[in-house]
């Protein structure tokens, strides 16, 4: 049993990482989330509380335009356009499989929403930690399990959730996941903190003092792990040089978001205030700015104290303007989505829109697998709770080829090359490519171009009849 004290020991990356983390997973979010953050560049004199709180006016009124969770819906949408499929041989009515599919984390996700889930928060914080976990209630039958709904299910824990993890190297030279340790459940009262090892678990419960820190560990449990190995995966898209550790693909977005976000904040001041110019006065002149208004001054008032208004002249808003455009091109090329997005600015040659697509196009596929991997393993430990024997033939494959074609541009282009080649094996040629670039039923595709053929082959042989009898005519 562990101390109070060793519990609250965290990996040495963890406070590091975590900060990361939430301020990615806030960029994602966004709404009262990124504002509770303060992104906003603080300036001098804005520190006042209550009413006069000038700071947190301004963070009210800053609009944002979360170009990071675009990005993570373009990506998501590119790979689950097609839903990955799943070879399980005789076990695909298995009543226990069955029931994972449907729901795997037991709360009604299936698995497919479920891995969404899993890769949309690691491309936002580095990585996601996926537990495959199954309830120790015993019973002494299968068929009792299944009567009972007690059957493995997964779940996710953040980067934030999971304080300390211990990777060793095996015999044969892999890094096996040997000690993770993961808050389970937090609130005012009480913390659920699990520390799983390769042999045994811990469960232990934390109570709070008033003001919300540790006091003492008023449960604890332990039992013995019937799998022999922690059931815990990483997933990674990018993997880190540190295990359990990863690297995000957005947080560049992310430092370009806060910049506009900020860009944003100046717009809005220099807007109000070349709408709303400032009147400098005397405290003994009763004058209040705006139209129609009254100024009244003193009649000994001296000439040099006269009231006036200070306004900008606005000449600041386009520059800003177009300073926010410009890292709207930064955000499409560094992602490689500027050949699916509205683009401001220069138009795109088609030859810098075609290395854009085979950019993203390798990006997506490098995920695609990272992902199916993940999936693997997840139903590899399903396997073990469940005593089943996954078949020689089982696999999980996600699409891995995401070519985007531009249809508009691509019919233009075959319009032009079928007037510049008259020709008719030519224009079977184009034709059948047309069909496999619209038709998206390839069975369809097929059956059209077959009579396609048919009528060629018609009209082929209407010309040779009609040739023939001129022949015979002029004989």
């Amino acid at each position: 049993m562990k101390s109070l004290e060793q519990l609250e020991q965290k990996h040495p990356a963890y406070d590091e990482y975590v900060k990361l983390a939430e301020y990615l997973y806030a960029s994602y979010i966004g709404g009262d989330r990124y504002r509770q953050g303060a992104y906003l560049t603080k300036y001098f004199g804005e520190d006042q509380s209550g009413q006069f709180n000038l700071y947190a006016k301004r963070l009210a009124a800053t609009p944002l335009n979360n170009y990071v969770k675009s990005t993570v819906d373009i990506y998501r949408s590119f790979l689950f356009r097609e839903l990955p499929t799943r070879n399980l041989g005789t076990l695909i009515n298995n009543p226990q499989i069955q029931q994972w599919v449907r729901d795997t984390d037991q709360e009604g996700q299936g698995i497919n929403s479920f891995m969404k889930s899993v890769n949309d928060l690691a491309m936002v914080q580095g990585n996601a930690w996926v537990l495959v976990d199954k309830p120790s209630y015993a019973v002494e039958t299968v068929a009792q399990e299944i009567a009972l709904g007690i059957r493995p299910y997964a779940c996710v824990y953040t980067p934030a959730n999971v304080l300390d993890w211990e990777y060793t190297r095996n015999v044969a030279g892999k890094m096996e996941l040997t000690y993770i340790k993961v808050i389970e459940s937090n609130t005012r009262s009480d913390t659920q903190v699990a520390c799983w090892h390769a042999d045994y678990i811990e469960r232990y419960k934390i109570s709070k003092d008033a003001e919300g820190l540790a006091e003492a560990i008023s449960e604890y449990e332990q039992y013995e792990n019937p799998l022999g190995y922690v059931p815990f995966v990483n997933h990674r898209p990018i993997p880190a040089p540190l295990p359990g550790t990863g690297y995000s693909l957005i947080e560049d977005v992310a430092d370009i978001q806060k910049y506009c976000y900020n860009m944003l904040s100046e717009l809005e001041q220099s807007v109000r205030i070349s709408g709303h110019p400032t009147l400098v006065k005397t405290a003994d002149t009763n004058a209040t700015a705006g139209a129609g208004s009254i100024v009244t001054i003193p009649q000994d008032l001296d000439p040099g104290l006269v009231p006036f208004l200070l306004q900008p002249t606005g000449a600041t808003i386009g520059s800003i303007l177009d300073t926010i455009d410009k890292q709207l091109d930064v955000i499409g090329v560094i992602t490689h989505t500027d050949a699916v997005q509205t683009t401001h600015g220069t138009p795109i040659s088609g030859v810098a829109l075609q290395t854009s697509r085979q950019l993203l196009n390798s990006k997506l596929s490098d995920l695609a697998d990272t992902i199916e991997e993940t999936e693997i393993k997840m139903w590899k430990i399903f396997a073990d709770w469940t005593g089943i024997q996954l078949p020689d033939d089982f696999n999980v494959d996600y699409i891995d080829t995401f070519d985007i074609r531009d249809q508009h541009s691509e019919m233009e282009l075959y319009t032009k090359a079928l007037a510049a080649v008259p020709s008719g094996e030519f224009r079977q040629y184009v034709e059948r490519d047309i069909i496999d670039m619209i038709v998206d039923d390839p069975a369809e595709a097929e059956r059209i171009k077959k009579t396609i053929q048919v009528n060629d082959t018609e009209s082929d042989n209407d010309d040779v009849s009609d040739n023939d009898d001129v022949s015979d005519d002029q004989a």
